[in-house]
């Protein structure tokens, strides 16, 4: 019986390393400086690579980099690392277990021994990652910093990133940092998402003295435009990703090198006025091109940085916009409605009336609630609840930004009709969910009209539809609670369809309430960014 024990243990270690033995397995290998000057300075990089991607992909870019720097009278010699089934993440897949890889960083040193480096091991030497190959710098600077000083002197990620929150996130990240992203991004480092770390840096920039270049030293986050995740390894298209990017390679080399290069030189103090200017530049391009996005982030819950950071907020001006859309009002009769925000309006019979809600379970049990104003008897004050749910986050490495959808508690038309005491013609006075994730669908196109993203989409991207909303089950208010907003791609459009419910003055249960699942425009940007351009690929 212990013998057939053992035997069963041997197979199951057996299968586990099967894909080791049967993958491809990539050395390091050492990218020495094209033309080495002996008066240049010498300073080395490791790198490591994304997942699948054969090490030898990045041969061009990393030699381009080097060249970038070489101008700046740098000796940039390369380590490039080679892993089992071409993962690093089986050698490190936790800070607390990245010990293999820790031991391959340090043996691999000595590959620098035969291109004549001269510079010092502990102080000269600096890491850089792709896609999951960032993930595991990030995890070998979380797990073995403290012992190991050299992981500390700076590091760039591209398509890649640190932790979203805690001690290893932005603001109080150990070691000097670029995170470079990919306006063409189709994965995980979408703008959408580094808009988180973007986001956090103009934050972290608003409560120093110092200005955005002097800060870029030490924490830089930048979206290329034009080029996707796959420009970062040419030669190997990315599964998701938006292929062909808007530039060339050629061009696509020539704009990674330069950002990375001058951010590099940055860090060793061997930048000119105008590189620093121009890495700024980069970053103001950056912003710009997100700031639409910040804008339809801003409308699912206020006040700012109060939405996909989890942390709740006051009203939702999605849902509050959303109440004024289903009532259908003239401007006159508009004008006659106030929505109330906070929470526990004295003027409301019952205290279940906060404006935002932090979770699903004490928006299922708020309530629409109106009253007309104690001191102003014609304005109808009306309680709208809302809460939003956001994409998970996986350990820590932060999500898409945008909600997967706002949840509103509102009125009907009618309701409001009634209260008013004005006339409701339900045939023609009647709105939909439908109707207000259309207007905020339009609201996401105004934001970005005139822009290279809004070209692109009106060119070529797969565009929205809108069907009819559907009840929920029973029109209850817990199924509502647990059915989604549904999203679905299909070979002509993205569709989407809100579940709701919709009472009659004379439900029994619920009287006049119109309940929506609704889509962020925040989430359509996100859409039109990225996967919309999926079409495009060969």
């Amino acid at each position: 019986k212990h013998s057939q024990t053992m035997l069963k243990r041997l197979a199951a270690v057996i299968f586990l390393l099967l894909p080791l033995l049967s993958q491809a397995d990539d050395s390091n290998f050492l990218l020495a400086p094209p033309n080495p000057n002996p008066d240049y300075e010498d300073k080395a990089i490791v790198f490591f690579p994304g997942g699948n991607v054969p090490n030898t992909n990045y041969t061009t870019p990393l030699v381009s980099l080097q060249e970038e720097v070489a101008a700046s009278k740098i000796n940039l010699h390369v380590i490039v690392l080679g892993f089992k089934t071409r993962k690093c993440i089986q050698v490190c897949p936790t800070s607390s277990t990245c010990f293999l890889l820790h031991n391959q960083v340090q043996s691999s040193l000595d590959l620098l021994e035969t291109s004549g480096f001269t510079g010092s091991l502990e102080t000269d030497v600096f890491l850089g990652g792709h896609s999951l190959g960032g993930t595991c710098v990030n995890q070998l600077v979380q797990g073995y910093s403290s012992s190991t000083p050299q992981y500390l002197n700076g590091l760039f990620m591209w398509g890649s990133y640190i932790d979203a929150s805690g001690e290893y996130s932005l603001p109080d990240y150990p070691a000097p940092f670029a995170l470079v992203g990919a306006e063409l991004d189709g994965g995980l480092a979408r703008p959408g998402k580094m808009a988180s770390w973007v986001d956090q840096f103009n934050d972290f920039k608003s409560g120093q003295k110092l200005n955005v270049e002097d800060l870029q030293t030490k924490k830089a986050v930048v979206i290329i435009p034009g080029i996707d995740h796959s420009d970062f390894c040419p030669g190997f298209e990315v599964p998701g990703d938006i292929i062909p990017s808007s530039v060339t390679s050629a061009e696509a080399m020539n704009r990674i090198s330069k950002v990375t290069g001058t951010w590099l030189k940055k860090l060793w103090g061997v930048s000119t006025r105008l590189e620093s200017i121009f890495l700024r530049e980069v970053y103001e391009e950056t912003e710009k091109f997100l700031r639409p996005y910040f804008a339809a982030l801003d409308m699912e819950v206020q006040y700012h940085a109060m939405h996909y950071t989890g942390t709740g907020g006051t009203y939702s001006p999605i849902c509050e916009k959303a109440q004024m859309i289903l009532a259908n009002l003239s401007l006159e009769d508009e004008a006659r409605v106030s929505i109330s925000r906070g929470c526990d309006n004295e003027n409301f019979d019952e205290t279940r009336s906060c404006a935002y809600l932090n979770s699903t379970d004490d928006l299922e049990h708020s309530r629409s609630q109106y009253s007309f104003e104690p001191d102003n008897s014609d304005n109808l004050l009306v309680n709208v609840s809302a809460h939003a749910d956001y994409y998970r986050n996986f350990k820590n490495t932060g999500s898409i930004t945008a909600a997967s959808e706002v949840a509103c508690k509102m009125l009907t038309g009618a309701r409001i009709a009634e209260q008013l005491q004005i006339e409701y013609d339900a045939e023609t006075s009647r709105k939909t969910c439908k109707d207000v994730n259309q207007y905020f669908y339009d609201q996401a196109l105004q934001l970005i009209k005139g822009t290279e993203t809004y070209n692109r989409y009106m060119e070529s991207g797969k565009k929205l539809c809108f069907k009819d909303d559907f009840d929920a089950y029973f029109s209850a208010g817990p199924a509502w609670i647990k059915e989604s907003l549904e999203i679905k791609e299909d070979d002509d459009c993205l569709s989407v369809a809100s579940v709701k419910i919709d009472t009659a003055l004379d439900s029994k249960l619920f009287p006049g309430v119109h309940y929506c699942k609704l889509l962020s425009p925040a989430r359509v940007l996100d859409w039109i960014m990225t996967d919309s351009n999926a079409n495009k690929q060969k």
